[in-house]
């Protein structure tokens, strides 16, 4: 009489789970990484889409519309508001809110000063007066680890997002 073993031995599922562990120790931490990349890339793109939206906003209105950080700092999230620079609280106050967007979430934002950007009813940029440079990086990036984007707004109003060593 010939018995056939149908499964797996104790010592073939000990090997394996072994196997599983050690791979999973290695392969979490590195996977931790591109969550954190994705993270900054997502909220660069949401910063650039609002830096557009206002843009357009401002040519289709035919009037000034601005970015503008909430108080506090980009960090703290921005709205789309109509007219100069007031600070997104007075917008919501007198009904000028066009879009509101979010804090970010373990994401350090640095606007070097700047609270916002204002576009013409052509989509020039108004104000600030100089370059418009607002970088994002997660708060766990290494010294020249490749994880910083840096958003540009350009006098024309054009903006542009590159990716930058962290500082």
């Amino acid at each position: 009489m010939k018995y056939y073993s149908h499964g797996f031995t104790l010592i073939e599922l000990v090997i394996t789970m072994a196997v599983l562990g050690i791979v999973l120790a290695f392969g979490i931490p590195a996977f931790n990484g591109v969550i954190e990349n994705n993270r900054v890339t997502t909220q660069a793109n949401s910063l650039l889409g609002a830096v557009n939206y206002a843009r357009s906003e401002a040519v289709k209105r035919g009037e000034i519309v601005s970015l503008q950080s909430e108080v506090g700092g980009f960090g703290n999230g921005w709205c789309v508001i109509l007219g100069p620079l007031d600070g997104c609280q007075n917008a919501r106050d007198n009904d000028l809110l066009v879009r509101e967007f979010g804090a970010t979430r373990a994401i350090t934002v640095n606007a070097g000063g700047t609270n916002g950007v204002s576009f013409d009813n052509r989509g020039y940029r108004l104000a600030p007066a100089g370059n418009v440079v607002i970088g994002m990086q997660s708060d766990n990036c290494q010294a020249n680890a490749d994880g910083r984007r840096e958003l540009t707004v350009s006098t024309a109003g054009r903006a542009s997002l590159t990716r930058e060593e962290c500082e």
